[in-house]
């Protein structure tokens, strides 16, 4: 079996990377940081004989303010990817958002996810889309919250860290994309269904790091108090890690690395 795998060098694409290999797969790469754009090289590449392509590249995060590059490598990009796929008849398996969801949506990295889905369903029906809901594990993106609470010794939490989030590990995002490979659905959630605040979740890291939390009233623009599951659609049935054995984890990957 032979994937592709957008954005593989990001922190969900490197991780499915090894997943993938240790299943005996081959895995194809693309990623801009290798000087390898996914728009150019689905406009000229001989794909045939690809059996899935993961399409993960894109810009990230609700805060981000570049609609230019947003709408060119969220939207231009994927339609390009989806309708390559389409043409050779390849499964497409993409990342969508929960803020692609009603009610969710605050910004235009929302819109580009809820566009992505609907193109999907229209122009290639076998695809399915994955919502992912506030992705954590060791080494993260640079600028999410858990990377601050990593890597900072004093961090703000907005509303009074009250805001809460579906924290949903890595391991369990990936077991969701192999699944999603196998599945007639056109889009799934992986989600874990435990609840909790932004300031739980940075309590629990200060368990293992010293760390001054410094609440602040105000909310940030584009963000949301409650980012929900859309019940509506079908979530990938795992045991979700529960969120302090995940932070628990991710020390405990920091330690081994740290001794070898």
């Amino acid at each position: 079996m032979k994937v592709i795998i957008t954005g593989g060098e990001g922190f969900i694409g490197k991780a499915l990377a090894v997943a993938l290999r240790k299943r005996g797969i081959e895995v194809c790469s693309i990623d801009r940081l290798n000087g390898i754009e996914a728009g150019d090289f689905f406009t000229s590449a001989d794909i045939s004989g690809v059996d899935c392509v993961y399409h993960l590249a894109a810009q990230t995060s609700v805060f981000n303010v570049n609609k230019t590059d947003i709408i060119r490598d969220n939207i231009e990009v994927f339609k390009i990817v989806c309708d390559a796929c389409a043409r050779r008849g390849i499964k497409l398996v993409y990342a969508s958002s929960s803020t692609a969801a009603d009610g969710n949506t605050t910004s235009i990295y929302g819109i580009s996810k809820r566009f992505n889905e609907d193109y999907a369903r229209c122009y290639h029906p076998r695809a399915t889309g994955v919502r992912f809901h506030n992705v954590y594990g060791p080494r993260p993106r640079q600028g999410t919250l858990l990377w601050h609470l990593l890597n900072q010794e004093r961090v703000k939490l907005y509303n009074m860290g009250r805001n809460v989030r579906h924290f949903t590990y890595i391991d369990d995002i990936v077991e969701s994309l192999v699944y999603a490979y196998g599945c007639n659905h056109q889009l799934i959630n992986a989600a874990n269904p435990e609840e909790t605040t932004t300031l739980h979740f940075a309590e629990l890291v200060k368990q293992y790091k010293p760390l001054e939390i410094e609440m602040i009233a105000e909310e940030r623009d584009f963000d949301r108090k409650e980012q929900s599951v859309n019940e509506a659609v079908y979530t990938v049935p795992l045991q979700y890690t529960p969120v302090a054995d995940g932070i628990r984890r991710i020390f405990e990957s920091m330690d081994y690395e740290q001794t070898q």
